[in-house]
C-alpha cells in the first residue's frame, strides 16, 4: 500500500481538531514555560493517532476493494476504466482514481476541487448521495458527473466505511452539437418608430417620402448580416427574424441602431428614436411573436428609444436615453374616458388606491377618479393608510368637508367593501408591491391602472384598462383630461381641483420639469374650477427647521466625477423622506451638478431620492434596488443593508452606467 506523506495528515476530517489542539497546547506553553516538554509530547502524539488512523482507514477500504470488485464482476471494471473515474470520502478526500482521471485534472488541485464538488453535492443530495447527477465543466470541456454512496461493510458499520464513486462522462461534444441547435432557433422581434406621427409633423412634406425611406433603409443596413427576414407590418412597424445566434453581436453593440438613426435629418424638428422588442424565448413562432409584442409593449411603457430582450422569463434593458416625446393627440384620453366611464357603471362599487407613503400626486389622481365614480352615483372610496407632513393641509382640506366623511379609509375599513363586482383603480404606480391597499388588490378581480412612470417589469398582471403614459407629468394630469374629455360634463369640487393641481405642481417641481402643452392646459383646466394657487403654493411652502436640515444634507453631500452628488439624511429628523427629496431637489439645482441622490433610514428601509437633468437616466440605476420612476426622477427603498451599505452600491452602480455610457 502506498504510504501517506505527513501533509496528508491535515485532510478535511482532522484538519480542524489538530489546529484546536495546537492552540490549545500554544496557550499551556505561554502560560506555563515549564509545560512545553509536555506539550511537544502531546501533540507528536496526536499527530501519531491521527496518521495511524487515516492509515487504518485506508487498509479498510483496500480490504474491502475485493468485495467491491467482486459485486462489479471483474477486477478491471474500475481500474481500467475507459472514462475518468475516483473513489472519494464524504468530505471529499481523494482515495483513489484511474489514470483517466488524473490526465483530466491535470494543471488543477484534485483534492481542492473533490472537496468543493462535494460541498455542491451535499447541498444537492442532502448528504445521502444517493443516484448524483450533475453537469460540470473542467477544462472547457463539459462532463456529467454520474456516482452513488458505496458500503464498504454490511455489518457493524463505522464512521468513515462509505465512500462515493463518481465516474466523468464526457459531453462535450454533446454540447457543440447543443449549442449549433440552439444558435439556429428563431428569434422574433418587433421593431417600432415610436414617435412616427410627431415626427412626420414636424417635417416638410416634400421630406417626408424621404426620411420614411431612409428609416427603413437604415434599418436594413443594420439588420442584414443577420441574413434573417425584415418585413413591414404597418406604417411605424416592422418584423424581425433571425437566428439566436446573431443576439450576441446586437447585445455586445448595446442596439448601436438606437443612437445612429437618429442622425438621420430632413428637416424634421425632433430625432427618430425606436423601440425595438426580442423574444428568444422556447415556443412555436406565434408564441414568440406574441412574447416580442409584450416585450414591445414594456419598451413603450418605458417611453421607448431602448430595445428590450426577453430571456429566461425576464427583460434585459437597452437604451432609454432619451426624454418622451408629449402625445399631441387627445383621441386616447377620450376612448379611456369612455372605457373607464363603461366599468364604472357595470360595478357596484369603486375603490381608488395610490402608492405607499402617498404623495401629493397619488392623493390629486385618486381624488379625481373618486369624483369620476360619484359622477356616475356609484359608491367610491380612496386607500389611505397613512400621510406626510407635505399632505397635512391638504388633508385636513378634504376631512372638513362633510361631503368627504366617507372617501378617505384605511385597507382594513375597505377590504370587506371589495367583491367581485367592485371595481379597484390604482393611480401612481403600476407595480403590485408598490399599492397601499395589497390585500385589496390581490381580491379584486377588475383592476384599472393610471401611471405615468415608466413601466416596470413587476408590472400589475392583466389589468381591465391601462392609461400608463410616460410623456405625462404626473397621474393627476392623466386623471384631469380623463374627467376634461368625459362626455358627461363631470364638476369637480373645489378640494378635488386642488388636491390635482397640487398633484401636477408636485410632480413637475413648479412647473419646471417634465412639462408639455398638455400639462398647462390640464393646470388651466383646473384653475377654472376655481381653485387658490397662492393657498396651494403656499401648503408646500418649506418651514424654517426643514430647510435647515436640508442645507446640512446639501452641505455633508460627496461629489462624483465632479458632477454627481449623494448624501446622507441624518437620523431623528421629523420628515426624512420629505426632507430627502427636497435635497435631492436642491442638489440639482446648484451649478455643476448633474445628477443627485439622497439617502435616508426609516423604519428599518434605506429610502432613496434620485434626481437627474437628463445625462443621467435614474430610474435605470434605481431599478436596480427595486425602485422605478422616471428618468429624471426616481426612487427606491432597500431592506436588509445598512445606509452606508446602499451608498456604496449606488456607487458602483454610478460607476457601471458612466462605464456603459462610454
Amino acid at each position: 500500500m502506498k504510504k501517506l506523506k505527513l501533509n496528508d495528515i491535515f485532510v478535511p476530517q482532522y484538519r480542524l481538531y489538530i489546529i484546536l489542539i495546537f492552540f490549545i497546547l500554544l496557550f499551556m506553553c505561554v502560560m506555563n514555560v515549564w509545560a512545553t516538554p509536555f506539550a511537544v509530547f502531546v501533540f507528536c502524539i496526536t499527530l501519531y493517532l491521527t496518521y495511524r488512523k487515516r492509515q487504518s482507514m485506508l487498509e479498510r477500504v483496500v480490504n474491502n476493494m475485493d468485495s467491491l470488485i467482486f459485486k462489479l464482476r471483474t477486477d478491471e471494471t474500475i481500474l481500467d476504466f475507459p472514462i475518468p473515474a475516483v473513489i472519494i470520502t464524504k468530505t471529499g478526500d481523494v482515495l483513489w482514481n484511474n489514470g483517466e482521471l488524473e490526465q483530466l485534472f491535470k494543471g488543477l488541485n484534485k483534492q481542492r476541487y473533490m472537496e468543493n464538488l462535494i460541498k455542491e453535492l451535499e447541498a444537492e443530495y442532502d448528504t445521502k448521495f444517493k443516484a448524483i447527477d450533475k453537469e460540470i465543466s473542467i477544462h472547457d470541456k463539459h462532463f456529467r458527473v454520474l456516482g452513488n454512496l458505496v458500503n464498504l461493510k454490511k455489518k457493524k458499520r463505522k464512521e468513515g466505511e462509505s465512500v462515493i464513486i463518481l465516474y466523468f462522462i464526457d459531453r462535450t461534444e454533446y454540447y457543440k452539437l447543443f449549442r449549433v441547435y440552439d444558435d439556429s432557433k428563431d428569434a422574433i422581434g418587433v421593431v417600432m418608430i415610436d414617435n412616427y406621427d410627431e415626427l412626420l409633423q414636424g417635417t416638410n412634406d416634400t421630406d417626408k417620402p424621404q426620411l420614411v425611406a431612409a428609416i427603413e433603409r437604415k434599418l436594413r443596413e443594420w439588420f442584414a448580416f443577420t441574413g434573417g427576414i425584415l418585413s413591414k407590418l404597418d406604417r411605424n412597424r416592422f418584423l424581425i427574424v433571425f437566428e439566436k445566434k446573431y443576439m450576441k453581436a446586437f447585445t455586445d453593440s448595446k442596439f448601436e441602431i438606437l443612437d445612429s438613426i437618429k442622425e438621420l435629418s430632413f428637416s424634421n424638428k425632433i430625432p427618430v428614436t425606436l423601440s425595438i422588442a426580442v423574444n428568444i424565448e422556447d415556443g412555436n413562432k406565434n408564441e414568440k411573436f406574441q412574447g416580442a409584442i409584450s416585450a414591445l409593449d414594456v419598451a413603450l411603457g418605458r417611453g421607448g428609444d431602448q430595445a428590450v430582450l426577453k430571456k429566461d422569463g425576464k427583460f434585459e434593458f437597452f437604451g432609454g436615453k432619451s426624454k418622451e416625446i408629449e402625445k399631441t393627440t387627445r383621441v386616447k384620453s377620450r376612448v379611456i374616458s369612455q372605457a373607464l366611464k363603461e366599468l364604472v357603471l357595470e360595478s357596484k362599487n369603486v375603490v381608488v388606491m395610490g402608492h405607499k407613503n402617498l404623495d401629493a400626486d397619488a392623493l390629486g389622481a385618486a381624488m379625481g377618479i373618486y369624483r369620476f365614480a360619484k359622477a356616475y352615483q356609484k359608491e367610491a372610496n380612496v386607500v389611505f393608510n397613512n400621510y406626510g407632513v407635505a399632505l397635512r393641509d391638504l388633508y385636513e382640506r378634504i376631512v372638513q368637508n362633510p361631503e368627504y366623511a366617507d372617501c378617505l379609509l384605511p385597507e382594513e375599513n375597505i377590504l370587506p367593501r371589495v367583491s367581485d363586482s367592485t371595481l379597484v383603480v390604482v393611480v401612481d404606480t403600476h407595480k403590485a408591491d408598490m399599492v397601499d391597499g395589497p390585500e385589496i388588490l390581490a381580491k379584486a378581480s377588475k383592476v384599472v391602472v393610471i401611471d405615468h412612470h415608466r413601466r416596470s417589469t413587476e408590472a400589475i398582471e392583466n389589468p381591465v384598462l391601462t392609461f400608463h403614459e410616460v410623456y405625462a407629468s404626473s397621474a393627476s394630469e392623466l386623471v384631469t383630461e380623463i374627467i376634461q374629455y368625459s362626455e358627461e360634463k363631470i364638476a369637480l369640487t373645489k378640494e378635488e381641483a386642488e388636491c390635482l393641481y397640487a398633484g401636477i405642481l408636485t410632480d413637475t417641481k413648479s412647473f419646471t420639469q417634465k412639462t408639455g402643452v398638455r400639462t398647462f392646459e390640464a393646470a388651466a383646466y383646473l384653475k377654472k374650477m376655481g381653485i387658490d394657487v397662492a393657498a396651494i403654493n403656499k401648503d408646500f411652502q418649506t418651514d424654517v427647521d426643514t430647510y435647515v436640515a436640508i442645507a446640512d444634507v446639501i452641505r455633508n453631500c460627496e461629489l462624483i466625477n465632479g458632477k454627481i452628488a449623494i448624501a446622507i439624511c441624518p437620523k431623528g429628523l421629523e420628515n426624512q423622506i420629505q426632507i430627502t427629496a427636497q435635497a435631492a431637489d436642491e442638489l440639482l439645482n446648484l451649478n455643476g451638478i448633474e445628477t443627485s441622490f439622497v439617502l435616508c433610514e426609516h423604519e428599518g428601509r434605506v429610502h432613496i431620492s434620485g434626481r437627474s437633468d437628463g445625462n443621467m437616466n435614474v430610474q435605470v440605476i434605481l431599478e436596480k434596488f427595486g425602485g422605478g420612476g422616471h428618468m429624471m426622477i426616481a426612487g427606491a427603498q432597500v431592506e436588509g443593508k445598512t445606509i452606508e451599505e446602499v451608498k456604496q452600491m449606488i456607487i458602483e452602480a454610478i460607476k457601471e452606467a458612466e462605464t456603459t455610457k462610454e
